[in-house]
Formats: C-alpha cells, structure tokens, sequence
C-alpha cells in the first residue's frame, strides 16, 4: 500500500477549503497588528517590579485570521511574536481573538476587543505562559480588503520555565497601543 505524504493531505486540504474561502471572502480579513507595550508592573519568585523601578516595555507582532460573522461580532485565530525588556521575554502566542462593535449605530468602526492564548514554545531564552489582551480599537476600512486598524487596551502575560535549577513564573501587566494593517 502506498504512504501518503503530508504534503500530499496538505495540498488537498487546501484545495478543499479554498472554494469556502472564495465564497467567503467578504466576511474574511487578515490583520498584521503592531503593539508597543508599556509595563506597568510585574510581579513573581517574591518580588514587583512597578513601572518607576524599571522602565518596562515591549514590542509585539501579532498576525490574525478574522472571520465577520455579522457587522458587530467577529472573531479568528492568530499567531504572535512577542519582546518584553527590563527583564527580557521572547514568546511566541498562539490566541483566538474576539471583536465586538456594541455601537454599530453610532460609532461603526469601533469595537472592543479579547485576544486569549498561550504561548507553548520554551526553548533558550523563549518563555510559555498565558496572554490575555482587553481594549477597544478603532478601524478605517478604505477598500473591502484594505484598511487600518488602531488599539488600545490592557495586556496581561505570563512567562514560565520549568526547564532551569529554579522555576521562573512571572506576571506582567501593561498597557498596549497598536496600529496595524487589514487585508
């Protein structure tokens, strides 16, 4: 009997969802967002550091798949690469992300937004743990598939590594601003 190759399983599922894709393509975006993150404290192993002890920040870019279920709800998945400094953090989330337009009749292009992941890698100086984002965003589309996004809100992230003499678990709260583009 043959083996099929999981290239093979990889080009026939493509070709099997592309046409639910296509017909779709409306109600489907990508965004490519950029976050600054301000920290704002971060606490772990006995102590906090707050933001007047160390100048906390970070960057991060995060790449999400929406699907608009109506004018007001959407929601997706996405794929993320974070850096946190003072102290250093990598990681790499993986969230599902919810949007909700609770004022569609009056402002249409706001919303308030939910990212929820985890980030699973723990390897060299790249951390797992929980990430969680709550804020409200504003968007401009000027084509169906073309447009610009901007957010504000509160970010929350745990990082984690079993893999030293010490165990590191550290929470670190801050507060994000974003702009992004959304094909």
């Amino acid at each position: 009997m043959k083996q099929v190759s999981l290239k093979s399983i990889a080009v026939l599922f493509l070709l099997g969802i592309c046409p639910l894709f296509a017909s779709a393509q409306s109600k489907m975006n990508v965004i490519l967002d950029y976050h600054c993150q301000l920290g704002l404290s971060e606490t772990g192993g006995g102590y906090t550091i707050s933001r007047k002890d160390s100048k906390m920040y970070g960057n991060s870019l995060h790449l999400s798949a929406m699907y608009n279920f109506t004018k007001r709800f959407a929601t997706g998945v996405g794929i993320g690469a974070d850096r946190y400094e003072n102290p250093g953090y990598n990681t790499f989330p993986v969230f599902a992300s919810l949007h909700y337009s609770p004022l569609q009749k009056i402002l249409p292009d706001a919303y308030a937004y939910t990212n929820l992941g985890y980030a699973v890698i723990c390897k060299n100086d790249i951390y797992k743990g929980l990430m969680w984002d709550l804020g409200f965003g504003y968007k401009k589309m000027f084509r169906p598939h073309f447009g610009i996004n901007f957010q504000l809100g509160y970010n929350l992230k745990e990082f984690h590594d079993n893999r030293m003499e010490y165990r590191l678990d550290r929470t670190r709260h801050s507060i994000s601003f974003g702009i992004g583009l959304i094909f």
